[in-house]
């Protein structure tokens, strides 16, 4: 039987808050600490609303400053460093913190090569889970051979796919969350929402 997303457990793990209230209360409080996170859609699916909520919360919650947002892919935000795909590994390893995000792994990929993006997950991103802190990473569809793709999602922790769909005038999205670490899967896509506040994930359930 599919496993509701309600009844998965990780065990021996803190949660850390994704920054988003509906994704927080289905994964029992958040991602667990200490994870590389994978998160992959196209750039209408919500994509960077999602890795600007799981930066800024710890910001929201109780004010910290530990925090980095490392953009390569387009024009910084307030508070953003930008960075070129070959300096991702230097830059992380100059900004001591506990959460992270990489926009994007795609740009490292295409510029770098699918090896270069594997050691800045493996070494980087393995020296700040190490450490207790996350890393959140974005990838986008249809930019990559599949073989790279599944080459980067297999050292990824958490793998989510955000899915959005055309039928006729609306855009229906999804996410699936594909992988966590040391937690069954559950078979279940979760549809949301993009407002201008950010990500609202539904707490109903669709079986996959």
């Amino acid at each position: 039987m599919p496993v509701d997303i309600e009844e998965v457990e990780i065990i021996d793990h803190k949660k850390i808050s994704t920054g988003i209230i509906g994704l927080d209360y289905q994964l029992g409080g958040g991602f667990p600490e200490g994870s590389i996170i994978l998160i992959q859609g196209s750039p209408v699916s919500g994509i960077e609303k999602i890795a600007e909520q799981f930066w800024k919360a710890d910001v929201e919650r109780d004010g910290s400053d530990d925090s980095w947002y490392l953009i390569s892919d387009s024009s910084p935000s307030v508070g953003m460093t930008p960075v070129t795909p070959d300096e991702m590994g230097d830059a992380l390893s100059e900004m001591p913190g506990k959460r992270y995000v990489i926009d994007s792994l795609s740009s490292v990929i295409r510029k770098e090569g699918v090896d270069a993006a594997i050691s800045l997950i493996k070494n980087h991103g393995g020296m700040i889970t190490q450490d207790g802190g996350a890393i959140l990473f974005l990838m986008y569809d249809n930019v990559h051979p599949p073989e790279d793709e599944i080459a980067v999602i297999r050292y990824a922790d958490v793998y989510i796919h955000l899915i959005d769909e055309r039928h006729g005038n609306e855009i229906e999205r999804k996410m699936e969350i594909a992988k966590i670490k040391n937690a069954n899967v559950p078979s279940r896509l979760f549809p949301y929402n993009i407002t201008d506040e950010g990500i609202d994930l539904s707490t109903t359930a669709r079986v996959v």
